[in-house]
């Protein structure tokens, strides 16, 4: 019996294995047709043709297109947000910890091209609720760690403190954010000199004295 216990689990890894490496393929699939054409524009029969394998067979690993989508950005939000959740409760000063999180959040251009393309050039997140609703959470608490550290440095008289904070963090979001209408991997201009040069504009933005 425990043989034949052994057999089946053992089968049962395969199974299950075969699943994983198969998510993963679609996960791929989708990633590729959303950088190149827009999740928009990109059908779950595009998904399935990429892949080889029917539409309907697509629902035995995901329910819908807008789950494939999830699965392929909240890992990188996720990412993003804890780094700077360390960053945010670091013993270091404020402008530091701007540099820093300025740095995490392009580094991803670099090493998370894909999946940072895909999140800032769709306009998804206004029309799905499914997709809204997963990643509202982390953006919204992300979003939250920047208004706190500008806070943090008003407090301390590092930062501006004319500057409205929820309104300044915007401004510098939407400066990193709009690299992703431009910036190409292996351009002219590598992550780390993008990064520094960002780094000048938004502390001096912020009313930092900079040598």
């Amino acid at each position: 019996m425990a043989g034949k216990g052994s057999r089946v689990n053992a089968q049962r890894s395969v199974t299950e294995q075969r699943r994983e490496n198969r998510r993963e393929e679609i996960l791929r699939a989708a990633q590729a047709l959303f950088l190149r054409k827009g999740y928009s524009n990109t059908s779950l029969d595009d998904i399935a043709r990429a892949v080889g394998i029917k539409r309907e067979g697509l629902y035995y690993y995901y329910p819908n297109r807008p789950q494939i989508l999830i699965e392929i950005i909240k890992p990188l939000g996720l990412q993003l947000r804890d780094r700077v959740r360390e960053i945010h409760a670091s013993d270091i000063p404020a402008d530091e910890k701007m540099r820093l999180t300025v740095e995490n959040h392009l580094m991803r251009f670099e090493n998370r091209y894909a999946e940072s393309q895909i999140t800032l050039r769709d306009d998804y997140f206004s029309e799905n609720e499914d997709v809204l609703a997963e990643m509202r959470p982390i953006w919204d608490d992300y979003e939250r760690l920047w208004v706190e550290i500008i806070e943090e440095g008003q407090e301390k008289g590092i930062f501006d403190k004319s500057l409205n904070p929820r309104i300044a963090h915007l401004g510098i979001l939407g400066l990193c954010n709009w690299a992703a209408r431009w910036y190409e991997p292996g351009g002219t201009l590598p992550v780390p000199e993008l990064i520094e040069m960002y780094n000048k504009m938004v502390l001096r933005s912020l009313g930092v004295q900079q040598p």
